[in-house]
């Protein structure tokens, strides 16, 4: 029997057109999700593998204004595509990158340190913000921003001013790590799982934030109805020492590694996922409110629980708060609003 004789690959061309039969034309590029994330230190990176993670994007940009810093993580990303969806991922100086984004995060400016307070940095973020943001927004005008940068109220007030955007499409990321650390803890004294701890911060992210006791479950139950001083100065098992923890816990983490971001990343990528699959899940995030609800009448951004989609923040979450937890809101709307107010003249 005679061998047949296999005939030589007749190889016209390269290696792409021989091994691809047929290319489209005109590809359909309609469905793709552009996540944009500005910023390339480790907060802007934790971001950035948070959301890959989930596969939330098919192509995710990193812009900085060190382009090959953000070059060099984007190619470091890149090499583990195959396991991330296989996403574009693009690291850049360039804005233009940012066309037709769905959400933009901003993760840049100088963070709080040890003994900063927020007017120690506040206006060299106003600085960046002031280009950064009518920069991104003039390429991804339906986009939806995501604020990370501190003090976070003010940041997110000056970047729905700076853009114009309805209110609705600026979330701040607010006190939404604050209530993970928070329902962390709580689980950790129960000796459960955090997942069936129900545990609420709101108002001002930091010293005046407000742990909201009166709502504060496990699968459901109230811990108020088993102890009725839980969260106060009488409280004989100390629960309130939790609050202080929270409130510790960036300066802790600053003190020995330097920075924070994991936490931070996976919460932003909560929200992005929350808006890219339009889920309408509830966070409590930073959100403005015009003519402030809770005993200040100013306009300013603070966080509450709230429902997140494809818009945005979609609507907020009535509770019945207790009177002093009233008291305590009034007390962090104030703060917010007399930082705000002295950057007021340099945005309106």
């Amino acid at each position: 029997m005679t061998e047949s004789r296999r005939r030589p690959f007749d190889i016209a061309g390269n290696t792409v057109t021989f091994l691809l039969t047929k290319q489209a034309e005109h590809l359909v590029d309609s469905h793709r999700i552009k996540v944009v994330v500005v910023g390339s230190a480790p907060k802007g990176v934790a971001v950035a593998i948070a959301i890959l993670s989930k596969r939330l994007a098919s192509e995710l940009v990193l812009i900085d204004a060190n382009e090959d810093l953000a070059k060099a993580e984007a190619e470091d990303i890149s090499h583990a595509a195959a396991y991330l969806g296989d996403p574009r991922i693009i690291g850049t100086k360039d804005y233009a990158c940012a066309r037709d984004a769905a959400v933009c995060v901003i993760t840049v400016g100088s963070q709080s340190h040890e003994d900063q307070q927020p007017s120690d940095y506040l206006d060299h973020n106003l600085k960046i913000f002031k280009d950064i943001i009518p920069n991104v927004c003039k390429y991804a005008p339906n986009s939806v921003l995501l604020i990370l940068t501190k003090p976070v109220n003010i940041m997110s007030y000056v970047a729905m001013k700076l853009s114009g955007f309805p209110p609705n499409r600026v979330i701040g990321i607010g006190t939404f790590l604050d209530s993970c650390r928070f329902q962390y803890f709580i689980a950790q004294k129960l000796g459960i799982s955090a997942s069936a701890v129900q545990a609420l911060i709101i108002g001002e992210s930091g010293p005046a934030s407000v742990p909201v006791w009166s709502a504060v479950a496990c699968m459901g139950m109230p811990l108020k109805e088993i102890n009725k001083e839980i969260g106060t100065k009488t409280d004989p098992e100390s629960w309130g020492d939790l609050h202080t923890k929270v409130i510790e816990t960036d300066k802790e983490l600053v003190a020995r590694k330097g920075y924070h971001s994991w936490g931070m990343g996976i919460c932003a990528s909560e929200i992005v996922d929350a808006i890219v699959r339009n889920t309408c899940a509830c966070f409590t995030v930073s959100t403005f409110l015009k003519g402030c609800r809770h005993g200040l009448e100013k306009d300013i951004f603070m966080s509450l629980p709230c429902v997140v989609g494809r818009n945005g923040v979609q609507s907020f979450v009535r509770l019945s708060y207790t009177p002093k937890e009233q008291e305590l809101m009034t007390i962090s709307c104030q703060r917010i609003y007399e930082t705000q107010k002295s950057i007021l003249d340099e945005i309106e």
